[in-house]
């Protein structure tokens, strides 16, 4: 495993270049924290995908250019959803990797599975992670390759225990609960979801 230099953890905590683009999605999912009307969610998954090259119009036979797509399907599919209940159940959490966000994770996946006919695993993470992001950790094969050069294997990480739930993100979320833990045993330091994913970018 790679060594972990406190330089490096520092750089991760600062203000960037990229925080106040990210602040306007943030304070976006704050100030919009529902899915009862189509604007809201329209602006949501649109700018969250196309921020993130995670973009949901990325779809499997497209028959529809993306203006209808997102009206036509999209609204339609989350505003009929369970999805503001689902993000009930991880709102009063204060420490990532739960079970909960695990499992409600897999839920909005298949949301946009059912939408987009892809997984749009990473999409599903950067969206709950605007939404509440003490509570969710940021996937993508970036973060995911990195992660490996840092931690054990994952038979000597603890498991999360929730019935239903998608593996890869699932043992990703191990990972990144392992780094912040270890993290904190060698410099005291809690970093947030956010600052764990600018130390394996970075």
């Amino acid at each position: 495993m790679k060594n972990i230099n406190i330089n490096i953890i520092n750089t991760a905590c600062k203000t960037g270049k990229w925080d106040l683009g990210n602040e306007v999605l943030y304070s976006l999912c704050r100030e919009y924290p529902f899915h009862k009307k189509d604007g809201e969610i329209i602006a949501k998954v649109w700018l969250i995908g196309r921020s993130y090259a995670a973009s949901i119009e990325r779809r499997k036979n497209a028959k529809s250019n993306n203006e209808e797509f997102y009206e036509s399907e999209v609204v339609p599919a989350i505003k009929n959803s369970n999805i503001d209940s689902w993000l009930s159940i991880t709102s009063k959490l204060q420490i990532p990797g739960s079970e909960e966000s695990v499992l409600v994770h897999k839920k909005l996946m298949d949301l946009f599975a059912s939408i987009s006919g892809h997984n749009n695993r990473s999409l599903a993470s950067k969206y709950l992670h605007f939404h509440q992001p003490k509570v969710f950790f940021i996937y993508d094969s970036r973060a995911r390759n990195a992660i490996t050069e840092y931690c054990p294997k994952l038979n000597k990480i603890e498991d999360i225990n929730t019935k239903e739930f998608d593996k890869e993100y699932k043992d990703f979320v191990r990972k990144c609960v392992w780094l912040r833990g270890h993290i904190k045993s060698l410099y005291g330091l809690s970093l947030k979801p956010r600052e764990i994913d600018n130390f394996l970018l970075g």
